[in-house]
């Protein structure tokens, strides 16, 4: 299917509100269009259940909207395991805890037994990746990123990886990410609020939502793959173009 756009959606972190506005931006229409949630729907935000439960409708509703796990739904899924929701464990999981997994562990709990086992049920199916040709290019959505010193990927690769993948990535499939915020991209910056679009074929839309002054962010791949096969580097107006963002 030849799709108008190709969207990629970045790291939420619990920020439902931001979501829902961004959301009303896109309108997505199915026929027409393509999206990608990158991961990491939970934690740090003060409304994770209310996100999982949004991603969820979406990917239900439109056959054409796709949901990957990200590394904070892999380190709930390894704490839930270990210990369920009934109480707090201190030790080799509780990482996901100090990484703003308390918040989303106590509105689990508080759901009936009956929701929550459906939110982690829909959690747990969650893919790694998707892949999708456009016009001859390989476009691969994946949490964090690839190593790009071996050809099998591991899952801990896929949504961890961060500057091995960034420095030395090199490949002719473009890439496109969330989990590592472009505040802290090439150094430091963070006014840097918007997504790179990267000269390594990699195009990173994590944009820091739980920051001061992070951003949800939506990428149009697409466009960017059209003012790109025009010759030259696009401009950085003409990447602009390619976003939307909450505020």
């Amino acid at each position: 299917m030849a799709f108008r756009r190709i969207l990629a959606i970045g790291d939420v972190h619990g920020y439902a509100d931001k979501l829902r506005v961004l959301w009303k931006k896109i309108g997505f229409g199915d026929q027409q269009d393509m999206l990608v949630f990158l991961g990491d729907y939970v934690d740090r935000g003060e409304k994770p259940v209310e996100v999982l439960r949004f991603v969820r409708e979406q990917v239900a509703r439109y056959e054409n909207v796709h949901a990957l796990c990200g590394n904070h739904e892999a380190m709930m899924l390894a704490y839930l395991k270990e210990y369920g929701l009934g109480r707090t464990f201190l030790g080799h999981f509780d990482v996901w805890l100090m990484n703003g997994g308390k918040v989303t562990k106590k509105q689990l709990a508080a759901l009936s037994a009956a929701e929550a086992n459906e939110l982690i049920a829909f959690v747990k199916a969650r893919p790694l990746y998707h892949r999708v040709q456009h016009n001859g290019q390989s476009i691969l959505f994946v949490h964090a990123g690839i190593n790009p010193h071996r050809q099998k990927q591991t899952s801990n690769d896929l949504l961890w990886i961060r500057e091995e993948f960034f420095e030395h990535y090199s490949g002719t499939e473009l890439v496109v990410v969330g989990h590592t915020p472009t505040q802290s991209i090439g150094g430091l910056d963070m006014n840097r609020n918007t997504p790179l679009f990267l000269k390594n074929n990699i195009i990173a839309c994590d944009t820091g939502s739980f920051l001061p002054d992070g951003r949800i962010s939506c990428v149009d791949v697409a466009r960017y793959l059209v003012l790109r096969a025009e010759g030259c580097k696009p401009t950085a107006e003409e990447c602009a173009s390619c976003c939307m963002q909450s505020v």
